[in-house]
């Protein structure tokens, strides 16, 4: 990381830190009193005391040594089938008969009173029957812990909570295109500091943290020393208005092997942004607006990213269906032979980000994408998405979820391909759910002008996840 975002996030962090320890500690109106139920991120959970001391009461909320006490334990398990017709569109060894997925996640949170906790949570990822082996970081990771930090909280004044957490944590913000857990078989952590300072409707958290580099084996991760990130990331709510929520952001990536089409190399790279979030009773929207500038190589950085969504509720209408309509252009590189980038970076995005399966990412790319949601009964949605896929620019090529990079540029057209998927979601009660989900990729002028990408891409997968 570099010394300017070192000196910045440690004078932000201590002027907050002195401010909490000299203000008065008074009963806040912030409290971890309102129950969350299952979250993806399971350390923002928060299960109180159940006074009819139900089953799941007994492991969510258990009270230890005087009553103020209470550690609360948890347990996802998933279980997943894929089958691909052509993965990534025959690039690479290929699975005719379709593999299966495993995964179990448990998590332990310690609460000493309301000024201490201690949260932990272990994966336990596996994948057998596909040819070709484990995808890298995405498919196995034996025993791991995902998550290992100390929480300390104080209320500054009579209306906020101010939290540092020190350890091994997640990052997930917004939508998910820049900061997620990566909710694949295996899924994304970070070490390092995070100072969160929360009122009752806007959340600040400023964060420096090392990534984690995922290795197959038995407890066997470690830093990953080439790539660092620091930022800030606010969040405002307006729950009586048509502005439901904006975020504000500011991120530094540092990385010292970063591949693109232009070539490879040491990449300092800044994002600032925002999420706009509109809301009413009949329609809703979303924006993410981003810009980029740094330093790759010797040259330098200056990217941009424009995310609209419009969606409309037809909740008089049999079924209530949802319709929408999203949008979004990232830029790319105009000349591989200059010292300038232009490619847009996701950062550490979903592992899954346009659709159900992981083909291209955000980068140099345009899509459209309209979507009907279908309520066939209370537990049972249906969605059914298109997709069309171009290259922002011509002079630039394709890339992965993740940013990386797949596919040269080519003068073989701008559209990549279209897709179609069609996703069932079944929730049986609160702790178990099924999906089922179809989809087909269809080339376009590019893909088949690559003489690697042979073929459409068919896919079928299931899954159930159980929550405990």
């Amino acid at each position: 990381m570099n010394r300017r975002l070192r000196l910045m996030i440690g004078k932000l962090l201590a002027t907050i830190f002195v401010i909490a320890i000299l203000s008065r500690s008074v009963d806040a109106q912030i409290r971890d009193t309102i129950p969350t139920g299952y979250l993806t991120d399971a350390s923002e959970e928060y299960w109180p005391a159940d006074t009819l001391r139900t089953l799941p009461a007994n492991v969510k909320h258990l009270p230890v040594f005087r009553g103020n006490e209470s550690v609360s334990t948890g347990i996802n398990i998933r279980e997943g089938f894929e089958y691909f017709k052509d993965y990534q569109w025959g690039i690479g060894p290929q699975d005719r008969d379709g593999y299966f997925l495993h995964r179990a996640l448990l998590h332990s949170n310690f609460r000493y009173s309301r000024y201490f906790r201690l949260f932990t949570e272990l994966q336990s990822s596996l994948i057998s029957g596909r040819n070709g082996g484990p995808r890298p970081a995405q498919d196995q990771n034996k025993l791991a812990v995902n998550q290992l930090f100390a929480e300390v909280s104080v209320s500054p004044t009579v209306n906020s909570r101010l939290r540092l957490r020190l350890g091994k944590q997640y990052l997930k913000y917004g939508q998910g295109t820049l900061l997620d857990l990566r909710d694949a078989n295996v899924r994304r952590s970070f070490i390092g500091g995070k100072l969160l300072l929360e009122t009752k409707r806007t959340r600040l958290d400023v964060f420096a943290m090392k990534a984690i580099a995922v290795r197959p084996g038995v407890l066997d991760d470690a830093v990953d020393q080439d790539q660092t990130i620091g930022g800030l990331w606010l969040t405002q709510n307006f729950p009586v208005t048509v502005l439901a929520k904006i975020d504000l952001y500011y991120l530094v990536t540092d990385r010292d092997d970063s591949h693109y089409n232009q070539g490879s190399g040491k990449e300092l790279r800044h994002t600032a942004g925002t999420g706009l979030s509109l809301d009413s009773k009949d329609w809703f929207s979303f924006t993410e607006l981003d810009f980029q500038w740094g330093k790759f190589n010797k040259g330098s950085i200056l990217a941009w990213k424009i995310a609209p969504s419009f969606g409309y509720r037809l909740s008089s209408f049999a079924l209530r269906p949802v319709i929408s309509v999203q949008g979004a252009i990232s830029s790319g590189d105009g000349n591989a032979n200059d010292n300038s980038l232009q490619t847009f970076s996701p950062i550490y995005p979903k592992a899954i980000f346009y659709g159900y399966i992981d083909n291209a990412g955000s980068s140099n790319l345009i899509v459209i994408h309209p979507k009907v949601e279908l309520r066939i009964t209370m537990q049972i949605i249906l969605t059914v998405n298109y997709y069309r896929f171009w290259r922002e620019s011509l002079q630039d090529g394709l890339y992965a979820v993740n940013g990386a990079f797949l596919l040269p540029a080519a003068d073989a057209g701008k559209h990549v391909g279209d897709m179609y998927d069609l996703f069932t979601q079944y929730q049986a009660g609160k702790h178990v759910s099924f999906q089922f989900i179809s989809a087909y990729y269809r080339r376009g002028s590019y893909l088949r002008g690559n003489s690697d990408t042979k073929s459409d891409i068919l896919y079928f997968g299931l899954r159930t996840a159980i929550n405990i």
